[in-house]
């Protein structure tokens, strides 16, 4: 039986494929109850503070590699890839390290739901300026996590093993997901990679949707 990852990535080359496989994904995702502490985390939402809990319980998913969503209860808000590295490296960035997009997100809560980027201490934008040269999006995405409640934000893993395979989802998976939360009536993914509604994409030939594919599989409205 196909994992989660291999169903997704079966269907790459047929958006609207790709766009039904992705919605079932979503759909049994969202039916499951939230992981709790005990088992593996396969096809679950994690609550970002179980994420340390959930790590010393199944070491085998989170020392692979993989896909992974964020999100806000039925909604996802980023899609990224570990495959240069483990899930549990790729994861210091978000929950393990000290100065971490949820660990910022939850300490400066009031502050960067009111201010924005301009809510965190001179000394965080600082050391971030100078580490990503310039670049703003680690603070950015955890300024909407505090906006959309970051008690509420969880993550969802599809570990892999092929790097390869991973890249190649990536780009459309990330375009797809795009087109699924605008049709739903959703706020845009945090995506500025691949994404069709913040830069032109290289390789997929449709950046939307038409409505054809949407009926065909059942995305007309929102209906979760």
């Amino acid at each position: 039986m196909p994992s989660t990852f291999e169903r997704l990535h079966d269907a790459i080359h047929n958006q609207a494929l790709l766009l039904e496989a992705y919605d079932g994904v979503l759909k049994e995702l969202f039916a499951k109850p939230f992981w709790n502490v005990g088992g593996d985390v396969a096809m679950q939402r994690i609550v970002w503070t179980d994420g340390r809990a959930a790590r010393t319980e199944d070491r085998e998913s989170f020392g692979s590699r993989g896909l992974y969503i964020w999100g806000v209860a039925n909604r996802p808000l980023y899609i990224g890839i570990a495959r240069k590295q483990s899930l549990k490296k790729r994861f210091n960035r978000y929950i393990w390290g000290k100065r971490s997009q949820c660990k910022l997100a939850k300490e400066f809560e009031l502050k960067i739901i009111t201010d924005g980027i301009d809510g965190f201490p001179p000394e965080i934008r600082e050391r971030y300026r100078r580490q990503f040269r310039g670049g703003k999006a680690r603070l950015e995405h955890a300024v909407q996590f505090a906006k959309e409640g970051i008690d509420r934000i969880w993550f969802a893993l599809l570990s892999h093993h092929n790097p390869k395979e991973i890249v190649a989802l990536e780009e459309p998976l990330v375009q797809v997901a795009e087109s699924w939360n605008q049709r739903k009536g959703f706020r845009s993914l945090l995506n500025d990679r691949f994404n069709p509604h913040k830069i032109r994409p290289r390789n997929f030939m449709a950046t939307e949707l038409t409505r054809e594919m949407a009926t065909t599989v059942g995305l007309q409205g929102n209906k979760f």
